[in-house]
């Protein structure tokens, strides 16, 4: 395509060369492999898009690299530091909790019992990495907080409203774990 629009704006006696189409092709070819490095460097700036570049963003965040973490368990760990840094507010935890859900997270502070509650309403179940976003909420709660964790699941009277039994479920191949934290 490139390599055609380039032949195509050269003056009619070079667009029947032989030799002259072969070398625009290769810059053609040139150009779109710089082209889509481009694109992939720009991706890698961003840390919600970012593979390869990741390990950049662990560094800068002191985080370690574990190479067999899913992209997606490595980015919310990035993203989970690069917002906790600052004063603590519900605000903050809030915004770490869901980095790391990629869901809702609602966050209550109950003064008198010294405990900050993390609600996930976005996505049912357990996150994957709870056990990262545990450790970095403690780093960001003062001392003498506690943290309880709420997990949101299907309940019997969900899945009875929606007119359907476990076995009907069970032989659309859904398991029991599956219709807890499921969109029905």
């Amino acid at each position: 395509m490139r390599a055609q629009r380039m032949i195509d704006s050269a003056p009619d006696y070079f667009q029947y060369s032989e030799g002259y189409r072969e070398i625009q092709e290769a810059i053609a070819g040139d150009l779109d492999r710089v082209a889509a490095n481009n694109a992939d460097l720009a991706l890698q700036r961003r840390i919600v898009t970012a593979t390869w570049g990741l390990r950049y963003w662990e560094e800068k965040t002191r985080i370690p690299t574990i190479l067999t973490d899913s992209y997606e368990i490595r980015r919310s760990r990035v993203l989970s530091k690069w917002r906790g840094v600052g004063q603590f507010k519900a605000s903050l935890i809030e915004s770490v909790a869901e980095a790391y859900s990629g869901g809702d997270v609602d966050v209550d502070v109950d003064i008198p019992n010294f405990t900050i509650i993390v609600n996930f309403v976005g996505k049912l179940g357990i996150p994957p990495n709870i056990d990262d976003l545990k450790a970095q909420i403690e780093n960001i709660v003062h001392a003498h907080l506690g943290v309880e964790y709420v997990f949101t699941y299907n309940t019997y009277d969900i899945v009875k409203a929606l007119g359907l039994t476990y076995d009907q479920l069970q032989a659309r191949g859904y398991t029991y774990d599956e219709i807890l934290t499921a969109k029905l």
